[in-house]
């Protein structure tokens, strides 16, 4: 499949490369992110994609290579770096517009675009209803789209997000999968988001990097020029989960 036109580069990633001790996790990782692109990443299990996306936010020291944000150097001080982790991430004594509010809060938002944007992304969402519950008083799948919501409400230069619907069925996470797609669409976040579901990965991503085993590196990159919304068991669809699937397979 040939490549969209070229686009601003958003994201650079050089030679990254971490080592635990002896032990070669990600070995010489290259490639680019464009502004507004959504990435998806997929690998064998236990290759390393937490650790990549640890690296990328500067949650743990890469042992060679660089992470570039707009020509810099990535850095949580400067740059705006957001996070959708797997678990359950709000925090439990505050209410949903509180938790989706806090990410803006801790980057200095004014108050009157911080009031804009929250009752922005609880309407795309649909959480303008429960915006004054706690945790405890929601789904588990509201409850993720509220960490999903307070990521996407600091604007950020990078929005990275650890299989955030993995401990969902099926049914929530295409739902979910549905909303995020609005908010990226509506907001132009530029989104790296691994996932070990190839259906997952072909639904949500402009592009698909699969990863090798340990020591991790690019194995391929795949296009997906599919129409919005994506059909499942569209012939075009099939062709590409079956490319991925064979790329990961290690046996």
């Amino acid at each position: 499949m040939t490549g969209p036109p070229a686009r601003e580069v958003k994201v650079e990633v050089v030679g990254l490369t971490k080592k635990f001790g002896d032990l070669l996790v990600l070995n010489d990782v290259n490639f680019s992110v464009a502004k507004g692109e959504f990435l998806a990443i997929v690998g064998p299990t236990g290759c390393g994609k937490t650790t990549f996306l640890n690296l990328l936010s500067k949650l743990i020291p890469a042992s060679e290579g660089q992470i570039l944000i707009d020509g810099s150097e990535a850095d949580p001080k400067t740059h705006n770096l957001a996070f959708v982790f797997q678990e359950p991430s709000s925090l439990p004594w505050l209410t949903v517009s509180q938790n989706v509010e806090f990410g803006m809060l801790i980057k200095g938002v004014p108050p009157g675009e911080r009031e804009r944007r929250l009752r922005s992304i609880l309407d795309i969402v649909g959480l303008a209803d429960c915006a004054n519950l706690f945790p405890n008083q929601i789904s588990a799948s509201m409850e993720q789209r509220v960490a999903v919501s307070r990521a996407f409400a600091t604007n950020p230069d990078l929005l990275l997000m650890d299989e955030p619907y993995g401990q969902l069925d099926v049914k929530l996470r295409f739902y979910l999968e549905d909303e995020l797609l609005k908010l990226w669409r509506e907001l132009g976040a530029t989104v790296i988001f691994v996932t070990h579901n190839i259906e997952e990965a072909i639904y949500v991503a402009e592009r698909i990097l699969v990863l090798t085993n340990k020591p991790t590196s690019v194995k391929a990159e795949i296009h997906v020029d599919l129409p919005r919304p994506r059909s499942f068991i569209d012939e075009a669809f099939i062709d590409i989960r079956r490319q991925v699937t064979d790329l990961i397979r290690w046996w």
